[in-house]
């Protein structure tokens, strides 16, 4: 503290008050800023020095999924499966188109994902089909007791009129 009023007074012979107190401030900002400076070398220093513990945490929900035939399947509304006639212009009556896709339901019955698995070879058939099977909704599937989300696979064979 002493040496503060030193340097004050000695500066207060050079220059104005207002050159004082801006040099002043100026010594304190810096000062602050320093020792804000040091205390974060210090910390990273010491930080650096500490060995790392480290936890693995699993952050994805992995849950089972439970494979469930479709033939077995609680449905509250049926996907209905038919044949759209933009689909069939290069098609013979009476061809048997044949496709399996993959899907998977969420707790609650929703269908959460459909895919071909096989193709009919019918690009335009195997998106209809995936978007009429999307449109089902089925009862949450129980194991134990408890809504599971579960996988499918669906044959189909469209029969073409």
């Amino acid at each position: 503290m002493t040496r503060k009023l030193n340097i004050k007074l000695a500066v207060n012979h050079i220059a104005s008050n207002d050159t004082v107190f801006h040099f002043l401030t100026s010594i304190k900002s810096i000062s602050a800023y320093g020792l804000l400076v040091t205390l974060f070398t210090l910390l990273t220093l010491s930080v650096s020095t500490m060995p790392a513990q480290a936890e693995l945490v699993d952050l994805s929900n992995f849950e089972p999924v439970t494979q469930i035939s479709i033939s077995n399947a609680n449905w509250v509304v049926r996907p209905i499966l038919r044949i759209e006639s933009h689909c069939i212009n290069t098609v013979s009556t009476g061809d048997k188109l044949t496709l399996l896709l993959d899907g998977s339901v969420d707790k609650q019955g929703k269908i959460t994902r459909v895919q071909v698995k096989k193709s009919s070879g019918n690009q335009c058939l195997d998106e209809n089909a995936i978007r009429q099977v999307r449109s089902g909704r089925m009862k949450p599937v129980m194991v134990k007791g408890k809504a599971v989300r579960a996988s499918f696979s669906l044959p189909i064979i469209f029969t073409v009129p």
